[in-house]
């Protein structure tokens, strides 16, 4: 199994059926924030819902496009991470996340998101690794910021959440950056 332990308490592991309940109960715990930032919140609300994601998710893993990981603390799954629309090719690929707003504001998503880069750059060979945040989610840039990725530049009105066009920053971070990081 697929397992990367960070520290004592926190892991990214492959997502699997297993965690579709706990990972539900934190998005009906914060669907009213998530839905802010994340066109699919109210598209999960059962577990059947999940699994359903959990499924296409393993398939794109297995088809190398997707890598879907848990957030584990303490043993318990509280959001997920991905690497999303890899492309072996052109050796770039994508961030997406979410973390319970209970476990928010502990380090843990940068922290998560700082061993996602290495799973890129140094496991998947990536060259090219991007993040892109709703120009309103300061949280979610600042973990950009903290990790000192570069600022590319703001895609106005390019996703539709709740019916309204959504401008995001995007950033990036190329692997020869990565290398000489700390």
């Amino acid at each position: 199994m697929f397992t990367h332990q960070i520290d004592a308490h926190l892991a990214l592991k492959l997502i699997n059926e297993e965690d579709a309940e706990d990972l539900l109960n934190y998005i009906n715990e914060d669907r009213d924030e998530l839905r802010k930032w994340m066109a699919w919140a109210d598209q999960m609300q059962t577990v059947k819902d999940e699994l359903g994601f959990v499924r296409y998710a393993r398939q794109r893993f297995a088809d190398n496009s997707m890598l879907p990981l848990t957030i584990v603390v303490d043993g318990k799954p509280v959001g997920s991470l991905d690497l999303h629309q890899i492309d072996a090719t052109n050796r770039h690929a994508a961030i997406g996340y979410w973390l319970s707003t209970q476990y928010q504001g502990q380090g843990i998503m940068t922290r998560s998101v700082q061993r996602l880069l290495t799973i890129g750059f140094d496991e998947l060979n990536l060259h090219k690794i991007v993040l892109e945040a709703d120009v309103n989610n300061h949280p979610s840039q600042a973990v950009a910021k903290r990790l000192r990725m570069h600022q590319d530049g703001i895609l106005r009105d390019q996703i539709i959440i709740n019916d309204n066009f959504c401008s995001l920053v995007q950033y990036s971070m190329l692997e020869n950056e990565w290398e000489n990081a700390d």
